[in-house]
């Protein structure tokens, strides 16, 4: 059976063809697309999809919470209903899945060579899994239960406060605060968050700086320039200390994966000591946090297979 499997997000659609084998799936034939090239995602789906190819089954992987099988997204103005999608795409199974979600769904794929580790800890086998992941937004999910029965909590988290940890944060949450009303760990931990550090910095002078979006930002940083790395710099500190706030929210003794698109991105910046520190950094949960693992992941695809992974089980005659 042919199964389909797409990963939304706000900048890029990645998609994938499959085909059902065994407990799993084997990759046809995949392809990523530009999402805010296309007005819906009918549109993004008849692009992908060639002549002849009529998959039966469907997870579809977004940005946004996900109510009764339906979504608007978040960063996309979008919305998508499954039941609706499957009537006229010929589909005899569609899940809709928060994109982080799909992550979790991912996690079993992985193979060593996909983790950066920062953190070892002490992981226990059947521990909660945490995951966190800047991109276009921040998302969050938690994963429990086994690899043939996964059971994966998801979350809007991203949207929470943040919380000021000494003087330099303190000053950044009241710049954000006058600008936007509320400063919400999203506000900083995304494409747009970098950018708004890196102002930030600029305006306390740690060099003169123009206006740069997060490629900009990070090719600047590669190339030494002080504006540039001390916002990664603090964006790596941020980002582990929100990561150690959903450990302790999810009690994650399996482990806590940064995914999306920035991490690897800036790996050289996420593996200096501080930031461990400011993953740990919680008193009195010091300790404790210091046995849960914090890695990396590098495999770009993780959502889109954990999406293929949820169609393979629609696919299955169990389901």
């Amino acid at each position: 059976m042919i199964i389909l499997a797409a990963d939304i997000g706000g900048t890029q659609a990645r998609l994938l063809l499959g085909e059902c084998e065994g407990d799993g799936w084997r990759e046809l034939r995949r392809q990523t697309l530009s999402s805010r090239d296309y007005p819906d995602f009918d549109t993004l789906l008849q692009t992908f999809l060639q002549p002849g190819e009529r998959p039966l089954a469907a997870c579809i992987a977004l940005a946004g919470p996900i109510e009764n099988q339906r979504v608007r997204m978040t960063n996309l103005p979008w919305q998508l209903d499954a039941a609706e999608l499957a009537g006229r795409f010929g589909l005899r199974q569609v899940r809709l899945l928060n994109d982080f979600s799909a992550q979790a769904h991912g996690l079993a794929l992985l193979r060593r060579e996909d983790l950066c580790t920062l953190q070892a800890g002490e992981p226990q086998a059947d521990g909660v899994r945490a995951l966190l992941g800047a991109g276009t937004g921040l998302g969050m999910a938690l994963l429990a239960g086994s690899p043939k029965r996964p059971l994966v909590l998801s979350s809007e988290g991203g949207h929470a406060d943040f919380a000021p940890q000494d003087e330099q944060q303190l000053a950044l949450w009241q710049q954000l605060r006058a600008e936007h009303g509320r400063v919400s760990l999203e506000l900083l931990l995304s494409g747009h968050g970098l950018e708004r550090l890196y102002r930030f910095i600029a305006d306390q002078g740690a060099g003169e700086a123009s206006p740069l979006d997060a490629r900009g930002i990070s090719r600047m940083a590669a190339a030494g320039a002080a504006p540039a790395c001390a916002a990664l710099d603090l964006f790596a500190r941020l980002y582990a200390s929100a990561a150690g706030n959903l450990a302790l929210t999810g009690l994650a003794r399996g482990g806590v994966y940064l995914c999306g698109g920035i991490a690897p991105k800036i790996l050289p910046f996420l593996q200096q000591p501080h930031v461990c520190e400011a993953f740990c950094s919680k008193p009195p949960m010091h300790e404790l946090l210091q046995r849960i693992p914090l890695h990396v992941v590098l495999d770009e695809y993780l959502g889109l297979r954990g999406a293929a992974q949820v169609a393979a089980r629609l696919a299955s005659p169990a389901e």
